[in-house]
């Protein structure tokens, strides 16, 4: 039996929206979103919009998609849409969310961060509530959302510490720890912030800080310079186990006083596992994975630390 199939429009036609993919675009990996509503087959992807109307072209030609536009408003204007996918800079997202707020979509996926600010970001996930997405992708990767579980189960006894190390950007990467953290750990506390790094956005530098779990057990983040090479990494250490997510969460291990255990996550196909994911949550009520709410609560960390860093 045919399962529902939803229309798609794509805003912003670069990196994240298809660009990831364009030297493996039969291949397994799936890493934007073209390529992830492509894939599955619940999904038709009708649509996208970039100011550019050459790069907007390309797109639709490379990832099959019906129309092409360089102006939203003739995107919106021409039809509706069940999904709409915001792949835009994101000092953009704030202007783009208020106009699709008057729109028949069913469901928005947002790229991180909601918005380049904590008031809109708040402001765009109380218009939205469930009915926006956020791609903090490691929400929807299975291997990841098995560990979280485990934890919470206590399966690793109370946790102690965490170091976590990332670069590129407090908001536009950083926030990918402070969420992955409130994913595996809970609540969040930021004592003290630290070094300032300007090594990459303008607006968004990356700083280090202190900050604490709601059991008060001490967690460092460092920020350093992306100029030095990327880097985003965890390490967590519980009564009854280290476990650390490395190569950008990709691998996780986990060792007891037994043995060491190495698992392997799905990030190489992280964009499909999220329109998977909400295509569930539209056909049967499975809970979105990454939404409004845990988003604004990994930025709300990154704000005080901005806060405290005089920012």
């Amino acid at each position: 039996m045919a399962i529902p199939c939803f229309s798609t429009l794509i805003i912003g036609c670069g990196a994240i929206a298809g660009g990831y993919d364009t030297a493996d675009v039969t291949g397994p990996n799936i890493l934007a979103h073209a390529k992830a509503f492509n894939t599955h087959d619940g999904f038709d992807l009708v649509a996208c919009v970039d100011w550019d109307p050459g790069i907007a072209r390309d797109f639709a030609d490379l990832w099959q998609v019906d129309r092409a536009y360089d102006d939203l408003e003739d995107a919106l204007n021409d039809r509706e849409y069940d999904i709409i996918s915001v792949c835009t800079s994101t000092p953009s997202h704030e202007a783009i969310l208020r106009r699709l707020q008057g729109t028949s979509a069913k469901l928005i996926l947002c790229e991180k961060p909601i918005t380049d600010n904590i008031v809109t970001a708040r402001e765009m996930a109380d218009l939205y509530g469930g009915r926006m997405a956020v791609n903090y992708l490691r929400r929807f990767d299975p291997e990841i959302r098995r560990l979280a579980a485990a934890i919470r189960a206590g399966q690793y006894g109370n946790f102690v510490s965490a170091k976590a190390i990332y670069n590129k950007g407090l908001y536009n990467n950083g926030s990918h720890m402070t969420d992955l953290l409130h994913m595996l750990i809970g609540p969040l506390r930021v004592i003290e912030a630290g070094a300032i790094t300007h090594d990459f956005w303008p607006d968004d530098p990356t700083l280090s800080a202190r900050l604490e779990s709601q059991s008060k057990a001490p967690i460092t983040l460092t920020g350093t310079d992306v100029r030095h090479g990327m880097t985003f990494d965890l390490s967590l250490e519980f009564e009854q186990a280290d476990i650390s997510l490395t190569d950008y969460s990709q691998t996780l291990t986990i060792r007891t006083a037994a043995a060491a255990e190495k698992i392997e996550a799905d990030l190489n196909r992280g964009m499909y596992n999220a329109v998977a994911n909400i295509h569930d949550h539209l056909t049967n009520r499975t809970p979105l994975y990454s939404t409004a709410e845990n988003a604004v609560a990994a930025l709300e960390v990154c704000h005080e630390i901005r806060r405290l860093a005089g920012l």
